[in-house]
């Protein structure tokens, strides 16, 4: 699989986790200014977490870090 279908695929996944985390705030009568407010903590979150566990130039899950030479 190409470096874009997996960026594509990695984007994706991001955004759905996110709208399952307003989603499950919205639900639980959360504030929305406090939605507001978190949306891109979250997303940063996410972010960070891709670059520990994918490419780090990127911030991809699904795309492998660098060989270590």
């Amino acid at each position: 699989m190409s470096k874009a279908r997996r960026q594509i695929g990695d984007q994706s996944t991001k955004c759905a986790a996110l709208g399952l985390c307003v989603y499950g705030m919205v639900k639980q009568n959360f504030d929305p200014m406090l939605i507001a407010l978190l949306v891109p903590i979250i997303s940063t979150v996410f972010a960070w977490i891709s670059t520990k566990i994918g490419d780090p130039d990127l911030a991809c899950l699904f795309i492998d870090k660098p060989d270590a030479e």
